[in-house]
């Protein structure tokens, strides 16, 4: 619930009127997960710019993995950014910018961000890469 603390504060919360939309999936990892656990924490956001998906069988993870070159790993506690107009097809798109909060693991350190670090380059990204100042 980090992650999705770090979404609602830096993005939902920030830019209320920004013409984006923020797909959340929510996948099995964790002890406890479940796809009760998924509709709870999805309840938690009220913002009609958020699309949820539950991934019991980390399909979406493990094709995000391949396309930043995981092979045979499971991304999740990921964030990607796609221009306006980007569509998923066989497989994801190359994100223009993303992070993760996979300390300790397989995936690219230099991109590791969490907690307050998290919900500033979230933030960042938003103001940066689409120019979009907050609210």
């Amino acid at each position: 619930m980090q992650g999705a603390r770090a979404v609602q504060e830096s993005i939902i919360h920030k830019f209320p009127n920004a013409d984006i939309g923020i797909s959340i999936v929510w996948i099995n990892k964790l002890s406890g997960d479940s796809e009760q656990t998924a509709q709870k924490a999805a309840a938690w956001f009220t913002d009609h710019r958020v699309a949820h998906f539950y991934d019991p069988n980390k399909i979406s993870g493990k094709a995000i993995a391949n396309r930043l070159g995981w092979t045979g790993n499971v991304a999740w506690d990921i964030y990607l950014f796609y221009k306006s107009g980007v569509e998923w097809a066989q497989a994801p798109p190359r994100p223009i910018y993303w992070m993760h909060q996979l300390k300790d693991s397989w995936a690219d350190k230099t991109h590791f961000r969490t907690g307050s670090g998290l919900v500033n380059e979230l933030l960042n990204a938003m103001t940066e890469i689409f120019g979009i100042e907050n609210a």
